[in-house]
């Protein structure tokens, strides 16, 4: 099946109340508070931050607390063009351009300064577990990607669509957004998107039905800080999926996750211990500059993570 613009929302919603295969104790924690309202969201908790802009002398304070992260950005020759953008996105979305934002705008420097031929309006990406449609937003906007294929849980994927709906607007989110859920689906979105030769599209998928993934012409990957919160096993099912079009052509991945995190059920996430292959190509591997630490209103102002964070970009091997 596929359900276009408003339709993916409603959709979404209607399937909030029933489990979701896959789903880890992480997410069960911080899914268990979340209600959508058709005009809004309660219990948002996990992945990102949606408060209200900054105003007056909280902006100035945000700010300034952030400049040691922009500062990093200046090794990359594209960061001051997606900072702007990063900050024109989210005040269409009514929320405030906060450090969760401003590490994606980063990464996108990062990866367009590392790839420069692979981020374009021929680009398909794949975005596992964003959140507010920040990545999947700055890829279209720059543009780095003429078609997006965003992946994420239900609930997730609801407020995903939500937040892309209030940056791109409803006419073109009605004309450009597609939730797929069965083969048919996605080739229906695709083909429509080659055929009409211009313009660019989202195929959002719920992440029961992750393996359409292999379905898609995916060139490059990329998730961020939500492998970390998924049960081993899942993330093995994506590496299957990713793998299965690295098959096809070239593909590539970029991962930045916690190296070790406790799960709240126990279960333990290790980033050594996802199915990388010695085959893969190595193009960067590493602890991440703009992810080792946050910055708080009161001090200590800049504060450790639980755990460094690593991130690695390969081409993957079949």
């Amino acid at each position: 099946m596929i359900y276009s613009g408003h339709e993916s929302i409603e959709y979404l919603a209607s399937e909030c109340g029933k489990e979701d295969p896959g789903e880890s104790s992480h997410w069960r924690k911080y899914h268990a508070s979340f209600r959508y309202s058709g005009t809004g969201f309660e219990g948002l908790q996990g992945f990102g931050g949606c408060g209200k802009p900054h105003t007056g002398f909280r902006r100035v304070l945000h700010r300034l607390l952030q400049g040691r992260f922009r500062r990093l950005g200046s090794a990359f020759t594209e960061f001051p063009r997606l900072d702007r953008l990063g900050s024109e996105i989210t005040v269409r979305q009514r929320r405030a351009y906060d450090l969760d934002v401003l590490r994606q705008v980063l990464t996108l420097a990062f990866l367009k300064q590392t790839l420069p031929n692979s981020l374009s309006l021929k680009t398909t990406a794949c975005v596992i577990g964003d959140g507010f449609a920040s990545m999947a937003a700055l890829l279209l906007a720059y543009p780095a990607a003429g078609r997006v294929i965003l992946v994420n849980l239900t609930k997730t994927l609801l407020v995903d669509l939500w937040y892309l709906r209030l940056w791109m607007g409803s006419d073109a989110f009605e004309s450009q957004v597609d939730l797929v859920t069965d083969i048919a689906g996605v080739h229906r979105s695709l083909a429509s998107t080659t055929a009409s030769g211009s313009g660019q599209r989202v195929v959002a998928i719920q992440a029961m039905h992750h393996a359409l993934l292999k379905e898609c012409p995916v060139d490059i990957a990329v998730n961020i800080a939500s492998m970390q919160e998924m049960d081993p096993p899942v993330i093995a099912a994506y590496f299957d999926d990713l793998r299965a079009v690295a098959a096809r052509r070239y593909l590539f991945f970029y991962c930045c996750n916690r190296e070790e995190k406790a799960l709240p059920d126990c279960t333990v996430t290790r980033f050594a211990d996802y199915p990388w292959k010695q085959a893969d190509r190595l193009i960067v591997d590493g602890p991440c500059p703009w992810h080792q630490f946050y910055y708080a209103l009161m001090p200590p102002f800049y504060r450790p993570y639980d755990g460094p964070i690593r991130h690695r970009l390969v081409e993957l091997a079949p």
